[in-house]
């Protein structure tokens, strides 16, 4: 069983490496968001699968950012929430964030594991869905849009860095307002406040999991927002403070290697160790069908 499993991260990374990086798979990417893909929920459902319990919206990168501009228009809050392989490890242990991913509105596939998952379950992951390629694509389309968005979590000052190159590179994104992650239950009424009263209709929060989405589902509702959306340590790679993986190691789906060494003191054990625990998972779910 691990033989198959070695066998398929090797075909997909295989995979992998036959894509082009999403800059460049994307250059046309104002054509593609304008035209929009067919894909849409209410109308026609979007296509999923399920995962670890999981129902995952099984689409491509420019389908997802196609969505969540359709629901900027909607009257419903709308949770987003990304699944890679730790956020399944935590799952597994804590019913709540489950249960948070289970009712959240979209829901992406983010990530390798997730994929490896997919062709071993027999569900293949159309695309890797993350939220760092993904926010680039999503500015572009909001950019002279007058849609409002607010940034929530990360180190003090990293909102700001985030906020700096929104302004650089889509000076049409309408920012209204930003703020670190480092709030206590006490401010939390504030916070909440302060995105009510900057009319905010996107609102990203990157408070890691589960906390982010568990957040997200607790207060969506007081927010006044169209979409909220969970988005891990987004705002550390924009802003600076972190470099992303180069391109060619992402090519691979390697980018956790990048990550583990970059900061292996706090990454270790939810790569290492983790990695392996989800392999695990992945192998019993298989033995069991």
């Amino acid at each position: 069983m691990a033989l198959e499993l070695l066998e398929l991260l090797s075909q997909s990374t295989e995979k992998s490496l036959q894509k082009k990086g999403a800059a460049d798979r994307f250059a046309g990417s104002a054509e593609v968001l304008e035209r929009g893909p067919a894909v849409t929920r209410g109308a026609a459902p979007l296509p999923r699968i399920k995962l670890f319990d999981i129902e995952i919206d099984n689409v491509t990168l420019e389908q997802a950012v196609w969505v969540i501009r359709q629901r900027l228009d909607g009257d419903t809050p709308t949770q987003v929430s990304f699944v890679n392989a730790d956020c399944v490890n935590i799952a597994c242990r804590n019913p709540e964030y489950l249960q948070a991913l289970q009712q959240s509105d979209l829901v992406f596939a983010d990530g390798i594991g997730v994929r490896v998952a997919g062709q071993v379950l027999g569900q293949p992951v159309r695309d890797n869905v993350n939220g760092t390629d993904l926010l680039p694509l999503l500015a572009a389309a909001l950019q002279g849009s007058g849609k409002r968005v607010y940034l929530l979590g990360g180190r003090p000052g990293v909102a700001d860095g985030v906020a700096r190159w929104l302004a650089k590179n889509y000076p049409g994104v309408k920012l209204v307002g930003w703020r670190h992650g480092y709030f206590s239950a006490e401010d939390e009424a504030q916070v909440i406040e302060d995105i009510r009263r900057c009319g905010a209709d996107l609102v990203l929060v990157a408070l890691g999991a589960p906390r982010q989405e568990l957040w997200i589902r607790r207060t969506r509702s007081k927010l006044g927002a169209k979409v909220v959306m969970g988005v891990g340590g987004l705002l550390d790679f924009f802003s600076g403070r972190i470099p992303r993986a180069p391109r060619w190691i992402r090519k691979l789906g390697l980018e956790w290697c990048y990550r583990l060494y970059q900061e292996p003191q706090r990454l270790w054990r939810r790569y290492l160790v983790g990695n392996v625990l989800f392999l695990l998972r992945l192998a019993q779910i298989r033995l069991a069908r």
